[in-house]
């Protein structure tokens, strides 16, 4: 079984790359690799197990390759300092094959119980499902981003100068 990854390299993954710089454990040989791997784990893994050869026994078969189809899939993007701190802002992609088709612009959560993020959640799920015309259930991939990574111009929290 994998060894976990630190805490503290869990959290620097999800900030900038010059705040990671800055923080003084930083390794410049070791660190932007393990940011980079912790930022895309999901797909990383994934790819890993479509790659695997399945083995077989006895006679080698013939193997013939079929195009899949292009399926649709929603990431959403979670801007908060830790996975159990409140949700500073949300986001989405939608994605078909390797091209993103919808983004869901940021928008703050602040003063938002659990329960009304989840159903802001819900909603942009529905959104996003008729703009498409393509029934989203679930959610394919969560991203986290340190809310000093939020976009939104007028953050009340990161964006003092703005």
């Amino acid at each position: 079984m994998p060894k976990k990854v630190g805490h503290n390299c869990f959290q620097c993954s999800k900030l900038s790359t010059a705040e990671a710089q800055a923080k003084p454990c930083w390794d410049t040989v070791r660190c932007p690799n393990r940011r980079h791997y912790q930022r895309n784990k999901a797909r990383i893994s994934q790819q890993r197990s479509q790659s695997r050869p399945v083995e077989s026994s006895g006679n080698v078969p013939r193997t013939i390759v079929i195009e899949p189809p292009i399926g649709t899939a929603i990431s959403i993007i979670f801007y908060r300092e830790r996975q159990d701190a409140p949700v500073h802002a949300l986001a989405a992609q939608v994605w078909q094959g390797t091209e993103k088709v919808l983004k869901v612009e940021p928008m703050h959560c602040l003063g938002l119980s659990p329960a009304q993020v989840v159903e802001v959640m819900t909603e942009i799920l529905k959104a996003c499902s008729s703009e498409l015309g393509v029934e989203l259930t679930k959610f394919a991939s969560k991203v986290e981003l340190h809310p000093s990574q939020c976009p939104i111009s007028s953050c009340p929290q990161w964006h003092h100068n703005n």
